[in-house]
């Protein structure tokens, strides 16, 4: 049993340094540029586990593979190509030269904001017409059967 366990923790040891080594950097690229220099196989294996988010709606992978290739030339990584999800910009752009100081345009929004009916939260108008129209339904059938509930309570005049 304690064989079985040793041999376990002896072989998950490897493991989980590869995994650190590759969380090493992607922390690293998190900030901009991946500064240090690693093992070959950590970037594969931060490629790797990148989340698909990060995959997908980011350069990572693009930023940790120019990375790898400066690593096997021997140079510097080169910056990332700015794909990081949530990072704005470093600044504002360089004006052209002659532009007068103090002429700076409003930043654009970076969110537009939806017309109010067409929010995630609103009721769609198809919906609430059709809401009404059953409750126009159910208020008329609920009238026809008062009315007729009422005339059968009548009580019919006497015969002369």
């Amino acid at each position: 049993m304690l064989t079985a366990f040793l041999a376990v923790l002896v072989t998950a040891a490897p493991a989980a340094a590869a995994q650190s080594c590759g969380r090493k950097v992607i922390d690293d690229w998190w900030d901009g540029r991946i500064d240090g220099t690693y093992d070959l196989h950590c970037y594969d294996d931060a490629i790797e586990i990148l989340p698909r988010d990060v995959r997908d709606y980011s350069s990572a992978e693009d930023d940790i593979n120019r990375a790898l290739q400066a690593a096997l030339r021997g140079e510097e990584a080169p910056p990332n190509q700015g794909g990081r999800p949530g990072k704005d910009d470093e600044g504002p752009a360089p004006k052209p030269p002659g532009t007068p100081p103090g002429d700076d345009p409003p930043p654009p929004d970076r969110v537009a904001n939806p017309p109010l009916d067409e929010s995630a939260s609103s009721v769609p108008i198809p919906l609430l017409i059709l809401a009404g129209l059953a409750l126009v339904l159910v208020l008329a059938g609920s009238a026809g059967y008062l009315i007729r509930r009422f005339q059968s309570r009548r009580i019919p005049p006497p015969a002369v």
